[in-house]
């Protein structure tokens, strides 16, 4: 169910490369011999939870039903009787994950994922994860863009397990630092990190070091970006002139730019934009950007623009 732009969507330390996932999507072989491309870092170390993060009172009384139709048809499907419709199997990849990510975020939770899924649900197909990072939980945030309309239930119960899970991740990670702790300034941090380390990427020449250079612009964005989704999922309330969407429509940008082996592209790969609809889902959860919007014809300019920079479903 995650395409390629959504899975752009969710793209160390701030100004450095960290290692990550080696596989496909994950690095690609960089310009530089022995090194590689990391396209997903891991979560920053400092705001990793010791321990497996836990939400309390999980809304269970809103649990979308699975009808009797569907649960016969999931048992003939087991058995390889039947075909079922587009629809169907994206309805029950919706459920699994509904019931993984419950089960990645119950009390019960153990350091043994495999011991967290109630027997009935061994067979999801969606992994239960131990989650000390929103990050564990990339699958959930990655599909919730592209979830359609039509299954507008499921996206909403989604949509609120996640909101509850960066509620009581914050809460933790403020326990931790001793201090509130906010999505939005680690987002606007990472930007500027980011955007201060591109506009000097003109002057790098030494292959070794473009190459570094380009790997923390890349993590810093990465991370911006994820945080400001973060940010918005969490209700956090922002600035009425804050900046972050537009600096998030200039990451995903930029980002798009950087081929799988490390090299920037002169314009953006279009394979790796999210489209127009994708974009628009984060406008619609920024109740700054949309209050603002009413009211201020530059600024509405401006956001129609960057959304036209990105190519229609």
């Amino acid at each position: 169910m995650v395409s390629v732009a959504a899975s752009s969507l969710m793209g160390g330390n701030r100004g450095a490369g960290g290692a990550g996932d080696a596989g496909p999507g994950g690095a690609g072989r960089g310009v530089v011999t022995g090194k590689y491309f990391n396209f997903k870092p891991l979560p920053p170390s400092a705001d990793i939870l010791g321990n497996p993060l836990i939400v309390p009172n999980l809304p269970t009384h809103k649990l979308p039903k699975e009808t009797f139709g569907s649960r016969v048809k999931r048992f003939f499907a087991r058995m390889n009787l039947g075909s079922q419709s587009a629809d169907t199997k994206l309805r029950w990849k919706l459920h699994d994950t509904i019931q993984a990510t419950m089960a990645s975020l119950s009390p019960a939770v153990t350091l043994v994922a495999e011991k967290r899924a109630p027997a009935k649900n061994r067979k999801l197909s969606v992994p239960v994860v131990v989650v000390r990072h929103p990050y564990h939980m990339r699958h959930v945030f990655e599909m919730l863009p592209n979830i359609p309309d039509r299954f507008a239930v499921e996206q909403r119960f989604l949509e609120l397990l996640m909101t509850r899970a960066l509620k009581r991740y914050g809460e933790q990670m403020a326990l931790i630092k001793g201090s509130a702790f906010s999505f939005e300034h680690e987002a606007r941090e990472y930007f500027f990190a980011g955007f201060r380390l591109e506009r000097q990427i003109k002057k790098v020449n030494s292959p070794d070091e473009r190459f570094a250079a380009l790997q923390a612009i890349h993590t810093n964005y990465f991370h911006g970006r994820n945080y400001y989704y973060y940010a918005l999922l969490r209700r956090e309330k922002l600035a009425p002139d804050n900046k972050l969407f537009m600096l998030f429509a200039r990451a995903v940008y930029f980002m798009a730019r950087i081929d799988w082996n490390g090299e920037l592209l002169e314009k953006p790969n279009p394979r790796m934009l999210p489209s127009r609809d994708d974009m628009l889902f984060f406008v619609e959860r920024d109740k700054s950007v949309v209050t603002r919007y009413r009211t201020d014809q530059d600024f509405q300019r401006q956001v129609k623009s960057v959304l036209e920079a990105f190519p229609a479903s």
